[in-house]
């Protein structure tokens, strides 16, 4: 995704482009961030469910990739949920 947009989070990066069919959402932990794949999944996990809460809400035909930041690994799933909404809301994600 090198077409789109970047938006910047104490937590995560995220990568933001218009041309998609449908509303997609993928996350990545890079290894620098988490060196085993059991905790890779683990904080995978964790972002996908706080897009969950997001996703009704999430503009039509975007494409929506969530990088990790090593911060990452100390927040809690509320923090992560907070972050996420603010990054979202900042980048106008929302309807």
């Amino acid at each position: 995704m090198k077409n789109g947009r970047a938006l910047h989070s104490a937590l995560f990066l995220l990568r933001v482009s218009g041309v998609s069919s449908t509303t997609r959402i993928s996350t990545t932990v890079p290894v620098k961030v988490a060196k085993t794949a059991v905790q890779r999944n683990k904080f995978r996990r964790k972002m996908y469910e706080a897009t969950q809460l997001l996703i009704a809400h999430v503009v039509a035909h975007t494409h929506i990739a969530i990088i990790a930041k090593p911060a990452l690994l100390q927040s809690t799933q509320k923090a992560i949920e907070t972050e996420m909404k603010e990054v979202f809301v900042k980048g106008k994600l929302l309807r």
